[in-house]
């Protein structure tokens, strides 16, 4: 008789901060979402509870903020999963409820396609406490080396040496 070995799910491991400044992921950045990572080895997930400064009518949570949040998530998908740098090329997003300022949200990403060694489409959505989509997005990613990354001086050597650490 075959011993059954159960299938256990991947860990989820944290990713490190790196720009401590970005208004959607700087841990440092009073003034911005202090979103944090972590990762299965197959997709990313973050949990916030969007705080009422980012609120646009009345208690609702701002479409730009959301739209940020997705695209944050979708970034460190593609960063994290491909360990390239990456920039969006283009991202569409489809709300689907409004959301509260104070809910606790529960963002994922996958990459959905690597389309080629320079590309990669990626998805994410945004869940509320009782596991409904508010939001969800698809956006193409251009993928780079460190050195290509590097030569269009975006990130100081430093700071490229830190993210590249931090990349897989």
């Amino acid at each position: 008789m075959t011993e059954v070995i159960p299938m256990t799910e991947p860990k989820w491991k944290p990713l490190p901060s790196v720009d401590r400044d970005c208004f959607a992921c700087g841990t440092e950045n009073s003034h911005g979402l202090q979103m944090t990572f972590e990762s299965n080895g197959e997709q990313l997930r973050s949990t916030l509870i969007v705080k009422p400064r980012f609120r646009g009518w009345s208690n609702l949570v701002h479409g730009g903020i959301l739209s940020t949040m997705l695209d944050e998530t979708m970034s460190w998908t593609a960063i994290h999963l491909t360990e390239r740098f990456i920039l969006t090329k283009g991202m569409t997003v489809s709300f689907k409820k409004p959301v509260r300022v104070g809910t606790t949200l529960s963002m994922t990403g996958i990459i959905k396609e690597r389309i080629s060694e320079r590309k990669a489409r990626v998805v994410a959505e945004i869940r509320d406490e009782d596991g409904e989509i508010c939001a969800a997005s698809e956006g193409e990613f251009i993928l780079f080396t460190l050195e290509e990354f590097g030569s269009m001086g975006i990130m100081s050597e430093e700071e490229l040496t830190v993210m590249a650490s931090a990349m897989g």
